[in-house]
């Protein structure tokens, strides 16, 4: 299956390269790297990248488990939930 990065579509989830970037204290072609290396994000609409920020938290707080968990679908767990939630989502 697919990593499941971003869908459902949700655009409060949703934060662009840039925001990404400076989020992470990181240029914007890591950031692009990242999206596809790690699949913390994926292109939109008319091809930007769009990277889910709850997926960003856990690859910089190193949480594999928690990431392996969130692309394979989980939106209600509460290790997955406790993300959105330092999101604000």
């Amino acid at each position: 299956m697919a990593p499941q990065v971003l869908i459902p579509w949700n655009r409060d989830e949703a934060v662009t390269i840039t925001q990404a970037a400076f989020l992470a204290k990181k240029s914007t072609v890591t950031m692009r790297g990242w999206a596809a290396k790690h699949h913390i994000g994926r292109r939109v609409g008319g091809g930007a990248w769009m990277i889910s920020q709850p997926a960003l938290l856990m690859l910089l707080d190193d949480d594999a488990e928690t990431l392996a968990a969130y692309l394979g679908g989980d939106r209600y767990g509460d290790r997955v939930r406790h993300y959105f939630k330092r999101c604000g989502i």
